[in-house]
């Protein structure tokens, strides 16, 4: 199980460490809902009731059409099928030029390509397929490869292209008036707002779409939208109430064979009823949910499912068993090159080996762990080489420099060589229509001679400028990397510290948000700015992170103002975690009770501001205690500022930049402090 975001409408986000790795992309795209070219009804009909009518059938229209549904019926089946099928409606569409039919083949092999994990093929497919119906004119049809690419994007994460494709199906199915794609549409919406950690809203378009799908009597849909339903609750944790509505959708899944789905379901009730500490019914379901992965060979679920239940055999002190399970994930998962999940089930070996006093085979899985991390850290070597590259322009530019330096010197000397033989000549000849010759001639020398002059200095200037544009950007560069190691450093004291102090769970659990947050944090380290979406995710699990490193004695909460999208601006990575960072430990720590910390965004006059409040003790009361105690220097706010002076000069006469000032209540006593920071407002 994955703790990421909901990678899939069968998945929920919010497990356990121990169910802590992310699924590879193939498994993901399995899960997402399907559009179809053909009747509502054509999910009533199973794969044998279709092979029986394919052997009746004897017009090729009819043959056509049911090659297209056994394509679709085996994509989340086998996707090598899928294909054949899909292949064999195509030539017999070919044959008999049916255009329609060229193009649901299409569709139907582009999504057999995307439920096998490869996306390039699934869009080229699927695209196709874009354009042909649109040739066609019908809009209802239009709106199924949109639909289908959405999906596809999503499988990506590209969440802003998937929602503009979801809606742009959306819109052709309601002109269409097809209600129940329009209602596909919407539950596609509804998933990529649980995807960004929205389930309120995510939940009310789960709920439209369930609406239309009683309408129309669709039950195996009405299923799908309360599993999602379910997952909402979950994500906040209201185990009780995603229970009950898991419980209603399993008969729906069986009575239609759909093994998957009915898996997912009870690996999800599996992980709620972790969640609760009831272990027997949590290792009931993850063995219910084993079964029916086994049943269609789905080996990434399995290899899941293992490490599930090596997780709930753990917390029941059955070690054998939970060793067990835990060699079958990691078995399956190097069978698929899932380096995450590797790393993750070495880990949770070591964490069995340690409770039975096996300190040598902790050491060598814990070991083995690090290693796979470490090989997935390859980042700074392409920063090394970026930086080596620029090192080398600079210089070449810089001697560039000193030959339009020489050039301009010698063309100073010839023109004063010039006005020497002018004066000589003038003297000498003493006639005026040599003299006036020769003057002439000289006046044209100097126009020329200052005209080069002017450009080379423009050269010149040039060459300065991209140097400073060079130093800059290398400025940047290395300031980000101080502040990387810096805040690295805390996290892992941190971990140490929980270590140390035996607060082993909360170790684990540290670690692998820790994991997840470094992941991001290489995925944009080689960018100057990221979008604000992604930066407020980074600061999100930062404060997580704190939180349990301080056992949960500080409440933070995070809001934007409604004119800001955080997916359309651009701001420094990783900016707003070093006051964050101050507020917490020089300002809450320090305080007995009722911590809050508060960060606002805000958009003013085509500036972006942003506001860190804490109700702490107070600058100078911070200070007294520290010069009672060790010192420990905070690099990270002078590291910012630094970055937020580069940022102004590259932004030409737009301010960049932070004040601090106290708050005060009517008695003159600190009630906390204010952060106030102003950005260049930059969309994307």
């Amino acid at each position: 199980m994955a703790d990421e975001n909901e990678q899939a409408v069968w998945r929920i986000v919010f497990v356990r460490s121990r169910f802590a790795a992310m699924k590879t992309l193939a498994v993901i795209v399995l899960m997402l809902c399907v559009f179809s070219y053909h009747s509502f009804s054509q999910y009533k009909q199973d794969i044998g009731t279709l092979l029986n009518e394919l052997k009746q059938e004897e017009t090729d229209t009819g043959r056509i059409d049911l090659y297209s549904k056994l394509s679709f019926k085996y994509c989340t089946v086998n996707t090598d099928t899928a294909l054949f099928y899909g292949n064999k409606a195509m030539e017999l569409s070919v044959k008999i030029n049916d255009a329609r039919g060229i193009a649901d083949a299409n569709n139907n092999i582009g999504w057999a390509y995307s439920c096998r994990g490869d996306n390039a093929l699934a869009k080229k497919y699927i695209s196709t397929s874009l354009e042909q119906f649109k040739k066609i004119g019908d809009k209802s049809l239009i709106g199924i490869p949109l639909a289908n690419l959405g999906n596809v994007y999503m499988g990506e994460s590209n969440y802003p292209l998937a929602l503009s494709f979801f809606s742009q199906a959306f819109n052709f199915f309601e002109n269409a008036k097809d209600k129940f794609r329009a209602a596909e549409a919407l539950f596609s919406i509804g998933r990529i707002y649980n995807l960004q950690k929205d389930p309120v809203k995510a939940r009310n378009y789960f709920q439209q779409a369930y609406d239309i799908h009683k309408k129309l009597g669709d039950d195996l849909y009405m299923a799908q939208a309360l599993s999602s339903i379910a997952n909402t609750y979950q994500y906040e944790e209201k185990y009780d109430t995603a229970l009950s509505y898991y419980k209603k959708t399993i008969p729906v899944f069986i009575k239609y064979n759909d093994f998957y789905r009915t898996g997912n379901v009870y690996e999800n009730i599996a992980v709620a009823f972790d969640n609760k500490k009831q272990y027997q019914d949590a290792l009931e379901n993850m063995l219910r949910a084993e079964k029916y992965y086994k049943k269609i060979n789905a080996k990434d679920d399995m290899a899941y499912a293992y490490k599930g239940l090596a997780g709930i055999y753990a917390e029941m002190e059955d070690t054998e068993q939970a060793i067990s399970n835990y060699k079958m994930s990691l078995q399956l998962a190097a069978e698929s090159s899932d380096k995450n999940l590797q790393q993750s089930v070495l880990a949770g070996l070591s964490d069995v080996y340690l409770k039975m006093n096996d300190y040598k085979n902790a050491y060598l899985q814990l070991d083995s762990s690090y290693k796979i991390k470490d090989s997935l850290f390859t980042q700074d070597k392409q920063d090394e080489l970026l930086k080596l590259q620029t090192e080398f322009e600079t210089e070449r530019r810089e001697k560039e420099n000193e030959g339009l330096k020489t050039q301009n010197l010698a063309s100073s000397l010839q023109l004063e060589r010039n006005r020497e033989w002018l004066i000589a000549a003038a003297a000498a000849l003493l006639i005026a229509g040599i003299f006036l010759y020769t003057l002439f001639k000289n006046h044209k020398a100097k126009i020329k001679n200052i005209q080069s002059l002017k450009e080379l200095n423009t050269k010149l200037e040039e060459q300065k400028e991209e140097i400073s544009r060079i130093n800059t950007t290398l400025e940047l560069k290395a300031l980000r990397a101080q502040m990387n190691p810096h805040f690295i450093f805390n996290c892992m004291s941190s971990i140490q510290e929980c270590m140390l102090t035996g607060r082993m769970d909360d170790a684990n659990t540290y670690l692998t948000k820790l994991s997840r947050l470094l992941r991001m944090v290489l995925n944009y380290s080689d960018e100057e700015s990221i979008s604000l979406d992604k930066e407020l995710q980074m600061l999100t699990l930062y404060l997580q992170l704190e939180k349990v490193r301080l056992k949960n004695n500080f409440e933070f909460k995070i809001e934007m103002d409604e004119e800001i999208v955080p997916e359309e601006l651009e701001v420094p990575a990783l900016f707003l975690q070093p006051f964050a960072e101050n507020a917490i430990w020089h300002g809450l720590v320090n305080k007995n009770a009722d911590r809050q910390l508060t960060i606002k965004g805000i958009i003013k006059q085509d500036t972006l501001y942003f506001i860190v409040l804490d109700n702490g003790i107070g600058r100078k009361k911070a200070e007294e205690l520290k010069s009672e105690a060790i010192r420990h220097p905070s690099k990270g706010i002078s590291l910012v500022k630094k970055r937020l002076s580069i940022i102004s000069k590259k932004a030409y006469n737009t301010q960049a930049g932070f004040t601090i000032h106290d708050l005060y209540n009517d008695e003159q006593i600190a009630t906390g402090t204010c952060v106030e920071i102003e950005l260049p407002l930059i969309t994307i």
